[in-house]
């Protein structure tokens, strides 16, 4: 169990405080470590085709997934209400977290994608300041939460830009999340299939999915969301032929439509679904 948000602390290379909760940090990272996470997130865009028709890149998102203690998921999807209406983002110049709330799947309750853009960005002296300016102005507000937790784990993801983002959660409140461990080896190859399978997607007139790829955090190597209107989107079938869709698989890359997921499963060590709704 990841525990650290629990209490407040002063790293060493700061005399700035730390936020315990949900990465509502006035600290900002050394040098160093700021170096280190933007060449490793310079190095995975590159890694993205020039083709990829928005459904990943550069952009850096802090992910959060969350469990609630026993009884408290109400109190802390409030707490989010708060967090907006008291004005703490804007004071801190930053954009709210797409909280998406479990429906079934995965142990967690809550799921929150906190845009950064980049480490330079984030942790810059202007907003590292900003933010140190917000959470004294709001402290009471910001540290409210801390008994309404059981579990947290944070994730620094690099997907889509910003604006697709937004857009597609405003304009959806359904979503597939899919977290993958890769198998020893074939991280690249991973993030091919999920390619691949965009194209199949596409081709077939369904909804392609999100991908984004871990530059630093939890031991998820790959995820990928899937925006819906609703359930019954998410549910409909593809109005393809069945022979449309076993060419439509060949051409993305796979031996047949029957292989998609045989595949998927031989470059994978663990794989968790969830099916989410939006938390407004």
């Amino acid at each position: 169990m990841n525990c650290n948000f629990l209490k407040p602390t002063t790293p060493a290379h700061s005399g700035e405080s730390r936020n315990p909760v949900f990465g509502l940090s006035g600290t900002r990272l050394s040098p160093g470590w700021v170096n280190v996470l933007a060449m490793i997130g310079l190095f995975l865009v590159t890694l993205a085709p020039a083709n990829a028709q928005q459904r990943e890149g550069g952009y850096l998102y802090l992910v959060t997934t969350v469990r609630a203690a026993p009884g408290k998921l109400e109190e802390l999807i409030n707490w989010f209400s708060e967090m907006k209406s008291e004005g703490y983002y804007d004071d801190a110049g930053g954009y709210p977290p797409f909280v998406m709330r479990h429906s079934q799947g995965d142990q967690w309750d809550l799921l929150m994608i906190s845009p950064m853009e980049s480490m330079m960005a984030y942790y810059s002296k202007a907003s590292s300041e900003r933010r140190s300016s917000a959470n004294r102005k709001h402290s009471s507000l910001i540290t409210k939460p801390i008994p309404y937790l059981a579990f947290s784990e944070d994730i620094y993801a690099l997907g889509p830009p910003l604006e697709v983002i937004s857009d597609a959660y405003e304009e959806n409140d359904f979503y597939h999340i899919e977290m993958f461990h890769s198998a020893p080896g074939m991280l690249n190859e991973l993030i091919g299939q999920r390619r691949m399978e965009n194209t199949y997607l596409d081709a077939t007139g369904q909804t392609t999915n999100m991908i984004f790829r871990r530059a630093a955090g939890s031991d998820v190597d790959v995820f990928t969301i899937g925006f819906h209107k609703n359930l019954v989107a998410f549910a409909a079938p593809a109005f393809a032929t069945d022979e449309d869709k076993e060419q439509a698989a060949k051409d993305a890359g796979f031996k047949g439509r029957s292989d998609i997921s045989f595949y998927l499963r031989s470059l994978i060590s663990a794989h968790h679904d969830t099916l989410a709704v939006k938390v407004e």
